[in-house]
């Protein structure tokens, strides 16, 4: 029965849901901000606490939601994490001070990082790794829904009733879900997969850590996130200075982009049904370098135009769309016993990746195309190696 559930429609859009929920948290916000500063009597840069303190919680709280899913099943810890972000949420509607909402922030992020971490243990719970790979795919275009909706729901809240009315927006969405799981999530973790469970985290995570497919497939999906965060943390201020492209604008073409992640991760799905998803992965790895290499030639000529910017950004978005859902498939498949602190620690893992290009970008740039285009260009190699990593021998998948 959990096994037919579990290849339903209506099973891959919920956990594509709850999977979104916590970038949702994140991107509904971000219109917001100014609102938020100026009703804390804050400054702007202080007030983006709220976005990093939730980022920072998010990465380190998932290798220890993904063992707690690991010890007393993946449906009570997700009712639980999602309880507590709707409650986090109600407090943070109410928050009197920054430092309060900080420390809210943080409890919204514990709970909801158990979304993407249980989806992706309860797929390889059900799911053989090449069928996981084709059901995360699916899962995944789910997902990337949320950057395009959220952003649009976020701005018309504030603009309707207020930015703490964002914070009304994220119980709103949490309880309804909430109310679904707990109507038609089942648990899926049986008996035979209890094996690890009883293992310390320094332990299991030492296993993991010393295998190298599941380090190559943590480093695909940290390297192509931090190839497109290389963009992202400096895109609009860049796409303003070189074309006069203002943050509405801007907001419109990312939400393309986002398309473009969204159909590729669809058709690493229905691809892998057809072919192979290794074959997948290594489409997915020649668009990235496509894509990096044709942003790098971008930057270097003169009076570029920002189709050809656009263009290399589609090739690394629907590349990202493709490889993502494979390689967090592939980071799970080798431990079944441990498949939620698997799915916890590469995310986590994954997510410090992705704030070193992050950083290493704010920190460099000058206004110029240049350090974006250097940074992806590591970004790939980065790819283009782990998945050799992950893929060599005849157990790669």
């Amino acid at each position: 029965m959990t096994r037919n559930r579990a290849g339903s429609r209506s099973w891959i859009l919920l956990l594509g849901l709850a999977s979104g929920l916590s970038a949702f948290g994140m991107a509904s916000l971000m219109p917001a901000l100014p609102a938020l500063a100026s009703g804390l009597q804050a400054d702007f840069g202080t007030a983006q606490f709220v976005v990093s303190v939730y980022l920072l919680s998010l990465g380190l709280a998932q290798p220890f939601q993904g063992l707690l899913c690991d010890r007393f099943g993946r449906r009570p810890v997700v009712l639980v994490g999602f309880a507590t972000f709707a409650a986090g949420s109600i407090a943070a509607a109410f928050a009197p001070t920054l430092p309060w909402l900080v420390a809210v922030r943080c409890v919204q992020a514990a709970g909801v990082s158990v979304g993407t971490v249980a989806a992706r243990a309860m797929v390889r719970d059900t799911h053989e790794p090449e069928r996981a790979a084709i059901s995360l795919s699916f899962i995944t275009a789910v997902t990337g829904l949320s950057p395009i909706v959220s952003p649009i729901a976020g701005g018309f809240i504030v603009e309707t009733a207020g930015w703490r009315a964002v914070f009304g927006l994220h119980a709103a969405v949490a309880l309804a879900l909430l109310g679904w799981m707990f109507a038609a999530m089942p648990e899926t973790r049986t008996a035979q997969l209890r094996t690890g469970a009883d293992t310390t985290l320094m332990r299991a995570g030492a296993v993991l850590l010393g295998d190298r497919r599941f380090l190559g497939y943590t480093f695909i999906y940290g390297c192509a996130n931090g190839i497109i965060y290389a963009f992202l943390t400096v895109g609009a201020a860049f796409f303003e200075d070189a074309f006069r492209i203002g943050p509405a604008r801007f907001g419109l073409l990312w939400a393309l982009l986002a398309a473009a992640f969204a159909g590729g991760a669809w058709f690493a799905g229905t691809g892998a049904r057809r072919w192979s998803s290794r074959r997948m992965l290594h489409v997915g790895v020649a668009l990235t370098l496509l894509g990096a290499t044709t942003f790098a030639v971008a930057a270097l000529l003169v009076d570029t135009r920002v189709q050809t910017y656009l263009a290399a950004l589609i090739f690394l978005l629907a590349g990202n769309g493709l490889m993502s859902p494979l390689a967090l498939a592939g980071a799970v498949s080798g431990h079944p016993g441990l498949a939620g602190l698997a799915s916890g620690l590469s995310s986590s893992i994954a997510m410090l990746t992705t704030v070193l290009f992050s950083a290493a970008t704010g920190a460099l740039y000058r206004g110029t195309a240049d350090t974006i285009a250097l940074l992806m260009a590591l970004g790939a190699i980065g790819v283009a190696f782990s998945a050799r990593v992950a893929t060599r021998g005849p157990t790669g998948r």
